[in-house]
């Protein structure tokens, strides 16, 4: 079960539990599940890190600075630049990775590739390209691809273009 069906889990049975005094922190909830997922927040001068790994499902994909495979929704637009996941049910299962000013450390990637663009929160999202990038929330340890072929969106290869062997 993903971490964010949990999450959801706990908080209606907090919900509808009448004899609970009390209400979990965020902290607590976070602690007792790990990690809830969501847009990570960029600071100011953020340089978007991504590397090249292996994968054994479908070759050669581009991974975050934490090794956690990337993708791309069919649904998006490239031209220009646009994501379709904008609501918070898509965005905390397919988190958008963010940089500030188009900054990337990315050994190994054509920096042509590389760009970024505003989405309507006003955040900087990641593209390559052309295709706006995202981890996906079952993806459990870096170096995992489950969300290859999911709803639309598949694992980003170092050209840009869908992952495959």
């Amino acid at each position: 079960m993903s971490r964010f069906a949990v999450f959801a889990l706990i908080l209606f049975l907090g919900a509808c539990s009448a004899q609970a005094e009390e209400t979990a922190s965020p902290e607590e909830l976070e602690a007792a599940i790990g990690p809830v997922a969501g847009p990570t927040p960029v600071l100011p001068g953020d340089v978007a890190k991504l590397g090249i790994e292996q994968s054994a499902a479908v070759g050669p994909v581009v991974v975050d600075r934490d090794h956690y495979t990337l993708y791309f929704s069919e649904k998006d637009s490239t031209q220009p630049p646009s994501s379709s996941c904008v609501e918070a049910e898509c965005t905390l299962v397919w988190i958008p990775l963010l940089a500030a000013g188009g900054q990337f450390d990315a050994p190994g990637l054509d920096p042509k590739l590389l760009s970024t663009f505003k989405r309507s929160d006003g955040t900087e999202q990641v593209t390559i390209g052309g295709h706006p990038v995202y981890r996906y929330v079952d993806d459990e340890q870096a170096g995992d691809t489950v969300g290859h072929g999911v709803d639309g969106r598949f694992a980003v290869s170092p050209s840009g273009v869908r992952a495959s062997r």
